[in-house]
């Protein structure tokens, strides 16, 4: 789902671009304050971060897998903090929302700003339906998705790619 660039009041939402592999793998996918609680492992080179971002921008570009996804920009100095994004998730009707933004900029209202300036355009282009979870151990999490306007929805848990497993918690909005 091609996304137009959004701007809010101190973010520019963009597409990400392989010339952003550099920046993102020194910025957040190889730091495990970051990665911690994501689905992927931390990143141990370049390399695994330029075929994350491959594979990442390959499923937006196909629109048969109806995908969204943007870098958040600092307008104040054009830096890169973070990213967001949304897959449909045929086995619940709704589509799954995920984010991670770089250590230094936690705390800042970053993510709330991002995710809700994207929820905001994707449901103009007819998406009405989210999901997204967090690990119970990743309250802070919780509070983006609070801060959006989702709600809790129940308890449950995801594995991730190397096979950790997180209690967590689900929350679900419709507009």
């Amino acid at each position: 789902m091609k996304l137009p660039i959004i701007e809010t009041e101190r973010l520019i939402l963009r597409p990400l671009a392989m010339s952003d592999a550099e920046h993102i793998f020194n910025t957040w996918t190889s730091d495990p304050r970051v990665t911690k609680f994501m689905m992927y492992t931390t990143h141990k080179t370049v390399e695994e971060t330029k075929e994350w971002l491959e594979r990442t921008i390959r499923r937006v570009e196909d629109e048969s897998l109806k995908r969204f996804e943007a870098g958040f920009q600092l307008k104040e100095n054009g830096k890169l903090i973070g990213a967001a994004g949304g897959a449909y998730n045929p086995d619940c009707d709704r589509f799954n929302i995920g984010y991670n933004l770089a250590f230094d900029y936690w705390h800042q209202g970053y993510t709330s700003e991002a995710v809700k300036a994207l929820v905001d355009c994707v449901s103009k282009m007819g998406v009405k339906h989210f999901i997204s979870d967090h690990a119970v151990d990743n309250p802070n999490s919780g509070k983006v998705m609070e801060k959006i306007g989702m709600k809790f929805d129940h308890m449950g848990s995801y594995t991730c790619h190397d096979g950790r497993v997180f209690e967590a918690k689900y929350y679900i909005m419709d507009l």
